[in-house]
């Protein structure tokens, strides 16, 4: 037996909780589901995911403790996930603008590929520490050492409270994509764009402002 069965019972609880709660990979999602509808929501929701893996390896292998326990690595990651959303939103409402302003008309959909939807997911969950933090605070609680394999533990934590996480996303993703294809149809779809990019500016200052880890 590899897993507490009690204890992951309380995990599976808590993790289902945390996962529906409103935070970043959700309005992430939402907003690449306006975009790009769900093709992009599924997309960036597998890149979140995928970013998840890696941070339950790396807090698996101590790597995130190193990380954690640095405050200039933390601001390091912190500043470069802020810079890339903002980037990202930026871009969004440079697409609004060009819409508005009829340089492209008949365009309000942006029509990318599931790879890059997917790769913007994943850079966006690797470079947000707070994932760091939240998998350092909460997974050593449901660990049994007595069962040995503490790394094989934590990951394994890991990647439940990210299977319950992607599906949950991918749920949500739908539904805005869903919305997006009647939306684009009304006089609301010409500002999806807009709204997309103030969601990832309103996410990138929300990284900014992230609290530091406790030392």
């Amino acid at each position: 037996m590899i897993l507490d069965p009690t204890l992951t019972t309380a995990y599976l609880v808590l993790a289902t909780a945390l996962a529906v709660a409103p935070g970043l990979d959700v309005v992430f999602v939402i907003a690449n589901g306006m975009r790009h509808q769900i093709k992009g929501a599924i997309a960036s929701a597998l890149g979140i995911g995928f970013g998840s893996v890696i941070h339950a390896i790396a807090a698996a292998l101590g790597i995130s403790a190193i990380v954690a326990a640095s405050p200039t690595a933390f601001d390091i990651l912190r500043y470069a996930g802020a810079i890339y959303l903002a980037f990202l939103g930026v871009q969004a409402l440079r697409s609004w603008l060009n819409y508005t302003n009829n340089l492209d008309p008949n365009q309000t959909i942006i029509e990318v590929s599931a790879w890059s939807v997917f790769r913007r997911g994943l850079i966006t969950n690797i470079l947000n520490p707070k994932v760091i933090v939240f998998y350092l605070a909460l997974l050593p609680q449901f660990i049994n050492v007595e069962l040995g394999h503490v790394g094989l533990q934590i990951f394994l934590l890991g990647c439940i409270h990210n299977i319950i996480g992607i599906t949950f996303l991918i749920s949500i993703g739908i539904a805005a994509g869903r919305a997006s294809g009647w939306l684009v149809t009304t006089s609301f779809g010409k500002w999806m764009d807009g709204i997309a990019g103030v969601f990832f500016l309103g996410l990138a200052v929300r990284l900014l402002i992230a609290d530091k880890p406790e030392h």
